[in-house]
Order: C-alpha cells, then structure tokens, then sequence
C-alpha cells in the first residue's frame, strides 16, 4: 500500500498504486473542481471505485447521451431485424408462388397435350373415316362404269371398237409430240 502523502512532496514523486480492475478504455471526462484543495485533506485511503469514474449520485453527463445512442442502436437493430425477416417471408412467398405457378403451368400444359393428343387421334379417325368412305365411292362408281362399259360393248360392239380405235390413236398421237419436244 501507498505511503499517505505529506504536504512537503512534490506531485511528480508520488506513487499511485495500479487498479486491477482497471481497462485499457480511457475514461470519460472527469469534473474539475476549480477551488484549490487545502493541503493536508486528503484521504488516508483510497477508494474502492478505479479512478476516473463517477462516484454513485452524481450522473455522467455522457450516460444520457450514451444512453440515448443505445436506444437508437437498438431500434435501429430493431427495424433491420424486422426489414430482413420481412424480406425472408417476402422471397418465401415468392419461391411458393412460383413453385405453384410453375405446378399449375405443368397441369395446363398437361391438360393441353391430351387434349391435343385427343383431338389429333380424333382429325386422324375422321381422316381415316373419309378415306375409307372415298374409297368406297370411288370402287362403287368404278363398277358402275365398268357395268355401263359391258352394256354398251353387248349392245353396240362395232361403235365400241370404234371408240377404243380413236382413243387409241389419240392417247398415240400425244405421247408422239410429248417425244418429239
């Protein structure tokens, strides 16, 4: 322990004992006290607070502003916090929707090849229908040509012969200037 300090030493040869509850934080202002101390009354013993901090009662002035910037910090801190929470929520809706769009997009687009799909298979029945329904016509007219063609050859046979002469040199004529070009 210190040597309590006698008024005849100068205050460079004094010794201060270290705090070891002190920290390498500089601390706030301290209150100068403008009367001079009279000499001799100074404590026989230190306090139990590090030096350069406020003694209990008496208010930092720098606490209110401290304070007051923790608070902010705070509602500051607050507001991000509530700002990124709502974004998450906000990307989360929107990953859903998507998700549930691209879902029902499957469904339509599902929906639409079989219809598709339904209606080629039925414009291909029909096309088969109509194929199968020419076909038809054109073997039953066919018949009805060649039945009128016997009726003709039985009852006329010398124009028939005729007719298939002159067809014949007809049909031999144009494929005789189809060559010659």
């Amino acid at each position: 322990m210190a040597e309590p300090v006698r008024n005849d030493e100068p205050l460079s040869t004094m010794q201060f004992p270290e705090s070891p509850s002190r920290t390498t934080d500089a601390p706030g202002p301290v209150p100068v006290n403008t009367a001079p101390e009279p000499a001799g009354l100074l404590p026989d013993t230190l306090p139990d607070r590090p030096l350069g901090e406020w003694p209990e009662g008496v208010q930092n002035p720098q606490s209110s502003h401290t304070d007051r910037l923790d608070n902010t910090g705070q509602r500051v801190g607050t507001a991000l916090g509530a700002v990124v929470n709502q974004t998450r929520e906000l990307t989360d809706r929107v990953q859903d929707r998507v998700r549930d769009m691209k879902q029902r997009f499957q469904v339509i687009t599902s929906r639409r090849t079989a219809e598709v799909k339904d209606r080629a298979s039925d414009l291909a029945d029909d096309a088969q229908q109509r194929a199968a329904q020419l076909a038809d016509e054109a073997r039953h007219q066919a018949r009805h040509l060649e039945f009128r063609a016997r009726i003709y050859a039985r009852n006329y046979p010398f124009q028939f012969i005729g007719g298939a002469a002159a067809a014949g040199f007809i049909i031999g004529f144009l494929l005789r200037m189809w060559r010659d070009e």
